[in-house]
């Protein structure tokens, strides 16, 4: 049964929190290629956590420790927050009674090098290596790292990184307008500069600087800030306002409409605006044979909103598109939010955003940490940049967990480093990348029943998503040469599922 609910209700929803973990056929092959030696022989350790202390950490004991019996690792996945102290901690571990565990410390910044029989009293210093060395009663021994991790970065902050910095592509002396979209799985930037003239640029991930050449023809004088992107087609408008399409981007073709503003793609049509007399009208191209164009509210932006994202959530199966900001039909600045559900546009909120135009928003994944040190993620809209009425650049940045219907001021680690001036104007494109790490660490956990311990699937890479920024205008009017490469620090850590 479809539950789609109309937008007028989405003021009232919220977003729920997603949990992700391998399945149980999945967790069972695993568990039955682990070895289950350590536990019948008696050298197993089934159980791990530290003991709480409030001065170290509060609910320093609920920290989850996976047991990885393959490589006889002990260590928690998720990373203690920056400047934690491990130089003294106690320990409480479950293991065979009738063998005996020794404690192994050496390279610590603070205790002395030293073995001593476990006891939840003695306190170790997990700055060095630390080994919990197992003995059976027939002598059998084995040793367990031990490994508390702790983040070397904060782990929330979305990481600019200056030197990965690059300029757009093709550029020839002064560039004079720009645009990046997203297509065909491939990043596309167009740009127009005063010696190289109109220049398009593919590439599959920007995280390289191999940008392939795509040859032009256009046939008319084309505005540039609208090349929009839909599944299947690049769009724009030229100088008069003409809708053209190409599948390419070397050959474009008329749609026989006229627009004054493309607001964003949504599956495979383009969402814009048309003018008759003093009206605007909601428009779609192709048209589906069930649509007629609609005249647009008064407080709709007809002109820089922001770039308009397009996904599905939480509250429909049908994907919904958010735009927020820009200026209404009276040359107003707003600062709403407005969702579109494949038929219709309702606003989301009113004024909880300044009132800007231009700014770029994105669909990003985030963390919130509870006092417990259980960590939620969380799906999460940022808006950054964007220009006030009186030109002037907005430097702070917003987030959204509630899919546009309510924002607040991003926390410190979230706003953009010195080095990165904000613009108006900027699109934000998303593309993953594939981090391989030496060290495995856990994607999931599950009971054996076989066994009792705890059995870890190793993780040796992951797909991290990377923001890239492009362009924008800052305040003197300039057109930005840049492409920025931010991550949330934490997406590049180990995954935690």
């Amino acid at each position: 049964m479809n539950r789609r609910f109309p937008l007028y209700l989405l003021l009232a929803m919220l977003v729920s929190a997603v949990t992700v973990s391998c399945n149980d056929d999945e967790m069972d092959e695993i568990a039955s290629t682990i070895t289950t030696e350590d536990v019948s022989n008696g050298t197993g350790i089934t159980a791990f956590s530290l003991i709480a202390d409030d001065d170290v950490l509060e609910n320093l004991d609920s920290v989850f420790f996976s047991i990885d019996l393959k490589n006889r690792v002990i260590y928690n996945a998720d990373s203690l927050p920056k400047g934690t102290d491990i130089t003294g901690l106690l320990i409480d571990v479950t293991y065979n009674t009738y063998g005996t565990l020794e404690v192994v410390q050496t390279g610590g910044t603070v205790r002395p090098d030293t073995t001593f029989t476990y006891s939840d009293e003695d306190s170790i210093d997990f700055t060095g290596l630390v080994l919990l060395k197992m003995t059976a009663q027939d002598g059998n021994e084995v040793s367990y790292t031990v490994k508390v991790n702790v983040h070397q970065m904060e782990p929330d902050s979305l990481y600019w990184n200056e030197d990965a910095r690059q300029d757009l592509p093709f550029v020839e002396g002064t560039l004079l307008a720009q645009k990046a979209v997203k297509y065909d799985d491939q990043a596309y930037s167009l740009v127009q500069s005063s010696e190289g003239g109109y220049a398009l640029g593919k590439i599959s991930s920007p995280y390289g600087t191999n940008w392939e050449r795509v040859s032009l023809n256009f046939g008319f004088v084309p505005d540039v800030s609208s090349l929009t992107a839909t599944e299947d087609a690049l769009y724009m408008l030229d100088e008069n306002g003409a809708l053209y399409t190409s599948t390419t981007g070397e050959t474009w073709s008329e749609c026989g409409v006229t627009w004054t503003t493309i607001i964003g793609g949504y599956s495979d049509r383009v969402l814009g605006l048309s003018k008759s007399d003093d009206t605007y009208m909601h428009d779609e191209y192709p048209r589906r044979s069930t649509f007629t164009p609609t005249a647009a509210d008064d407080e709709f932006p007809v002109r820089e909103s922001s770039q308009m994202t397009y996904e599905s959530n939480d509250w429909s199966d049908i994907p919904q598109a958010l735009i927020v900001g820009g200026i209404d039909k009276n040359g107003k600045y707003k600062g709403d939010s407005w969702a579109y559900d494949g038929t219709n546009w309702a606003m989301l909120n009113s004024k909880v955003l300044p009132y800007l135009a231009g700014m770029t928003v994105f669909r990003y994944t985030t963390y919130e940490t509870l006092e417990t040190l259980e960590t939620i993620e969380h799906r999460t809209w940022v808006a950054i940049g964007g220009r006030n009425s009186r030109g002037i650049i907005n430097e702070t940045v917003y987030y959204s967990r509630h899919q546009g219907a309510y924002w607040s001021e991003a926390d410190e680690t979230m706003q953009l480093p010195d080095y990165v001036t904000p613009t108006a104007g900027a699109q934000t494109l998303i593309f993953y990348r594939t981090i391989y790490s030496a060290f495995t660490s856990t994607s999931s956990t599950k009971r054996s029943s076989s066994t009792g311990v705890r059995i870890a699937a190793p993780v040796t890479s992951w797909e991290c998503p990377y923001v890239y920024m492009f362009g924008g205008v800052d305040e003197d009017g300039n057109v930005s040469n840049n492409i920025w490469r931010g991550v949330l620090n934490r997406l590049t850590f180990k995954p935690l599922y």
